[in-house]
């Protein structure tokens, strides 16, 4: 089947645009126009949209800084109503300071007299004691032994030895021998440092007389309050 061919009809009318060229670059002016409005617009938008954001986020921070503030202020007055504890817990650091300070030469006299009973065994009677606890020096203090140099004669005149004191005893013993074996079992003691019988004179009874002295050794030291904090919590127990 063959169809029916179309013709194209030309319309021989001419067209003649009379619009002047000024008013086309007008047309143009406000299409641009239109579109720098339509991108201020745009960019005021985000403009608005950014403040609002940041703004909110100020609003958080100075909320969260109210709340900060106010827990300072509040913590301030708990502080202010502990300072009499703190002040309280400071004189209390210092009287331990002090204790520590104080007792830090401390010797039991105790020990001493049992170390010297002792050491007098049989054959020996001591009839007098005197007692003497040296004050300690700085450097030694600084060491941790609150002693001072021998103040107490010894059987080396030319040596020195840390003591904490000086024990200077009399009495009568049946024999030298017996007098040796004090000297010899105050040596081993380690609570006494060079032991020294000065005199010896033979008494009417045929017994011998003796004086004498003894180094105390910085190993009597008691040192309980060394660690005074474990001694206090020992005692809140």
């Amino acid at each position: 089947m063959r169809l029916p061919s179309r013709s194209v009809v030309h319309d021989p009318t001419p067209v003649v645009n009379l619009l002047s060229p000024w008013v086309f670059e007008a047309m143009a002016t406000q299409r641009l126009r239109l579109r720098f409005m339509l991108a201020a617009g745009v960019l005021a938008l985000l403009i608005g949209a950014g403040w609002a954001v940041q703004q909110v986020r100020v609003d958080r921070a100075e909320q969260a800084l109210w709340v900060e503030q106010a827990q300072t202020a509040r913590l301030s007055g708990h502080t202010e109503e502990l300072a009499a504890v703190r002040t309280y817990v400071a004189a209390v650091d210092r009287q331990k300071q002090l204790a520590q300070g104080a007792m830090k030469k401390e010797v039991y006299v105790s020990r001493l007299m049992s170390g010297l009973e002792w050491a007098s065994g049989g054959g020996v009677d001591v009839d007098s004691i005197a007692i003497t606890v040296t004050p300690a020096v700085e450097d030694a203090a600084a060491a941790g032994d609150p002693a001072t140099e021998a103040t107490c004669p010894g059987p080396d005149p030319y040596s020195t030895r840390v003591v904490a004191g000086c024990v200077t005893l009399s009495g009568t013993a049946e024999s030298r021998a017996a007098v040796g074996a004090l000297v010899e079992n105050l040596g081993a003691d380690p609570l006494f440092v060079e032991p020294f019988i000065s005199t010896t004179t033979t008494a009417e009874d045929a017994g011998l007389a003796f004086t004498g002295s003894v180094g105390v050794s910085t190993k009597a030291f008691s040192r309980r309050y060394a660690h005074i904090e474990r001694l206090l919590a020992g005692g809140r127990r």
